[in-house]
């Protein structure tokens, strides 16, 4: 199986909960509170991995710890693709900044934005 076709297939838990966090970080890399510190930050029940070299931007991900295994394996396989659903919020260093919630359909994640 494809590694697209895993992620088609994945079913994330508790869904709004990473909507949520999604909308925070966008507002937070949107106002310079958000530090682009390049390497990853475990959470509770997620990871914050900042890359500064995927598709010459820097990316915020944030991914559910369930997911972690195949994001890692995505990572490497696909290293100048975009992980997923992504929206460019800024600039730091003349480079777009995305922010990248992994596993979680775009829809919820844009509805997430217009919700708060």
């Amino acid at each position: 199986m494809k590694i697209w076709d895993k992620l088609s297939q994945v079913n994330v838990e508790n869904k709004e909960r990473y909507m949520r966090i999604y909308s925070e970080i966008v507002k937070k890399v949107q106002n310079n509170e958000f530090s682009l510190d390049v390497g990853e930050t475990e959470k509770d029940e997620h990871f914050i991995v900042v890359e500064d070299n995927r598709m010459n931007s820097y990316f915020v991900h944030i991914v559910p710890k369930q997911l972690y295994n195949l994001f890692k394996e995505m990572q490497e396989k696909a290293p100048n693709q975009i992980l997923g659903f992504s929206v460019m919020v800024g600039k730091h260093n003349n480079k777009d900044v995305r922010v990248s919630c992994f596993g979680v359909q775009c829809n919820l994640l844009g509805k997430s934005l217009f919700d708060n």
